[in-house]
């Protein structure tokens, strides 16, 4: 099962105290992410300010945890969006 799917369950079965915990752990996981692309911009914006291939290694790994950063973040606004139908 995943996130999503775990969060529908949760609001389903009425565990509020469940969506409780799901979110801090989405929250916390979102404040690892802020932490990885300050890190990341500090260390790589040079190569990839000097590149427009969006396939280069440099890119590609920055692409791969944006979209993890945008799907926590979508599971964060359902999560709240379900705590407040609870």
């Amino acid at each position: 099962m995943n996130v999503a799917q775990h969060i529908n369950h949760s609001y389903k079965t009425g565990n509020k105290a469940e969506l409780i915990r799901v979110k801090g752990e989405l929250n916390k996981n979102l404040n690892e992410l802020n932490v990885f692309f300050e890190e990341y911009l500090e260390l790589f914006d040079d190569q990839m300010n000097a590149t427009t291939d969006k396939t280069s290694p440099v890119w590609k790994a920055y692409n791969d945890k944006y979209k993890a950063f945008e799907n926590i973040k979508h599971n964060i606004k359902m999560t709240d969006y379900y705590l407040g139908m609870l």
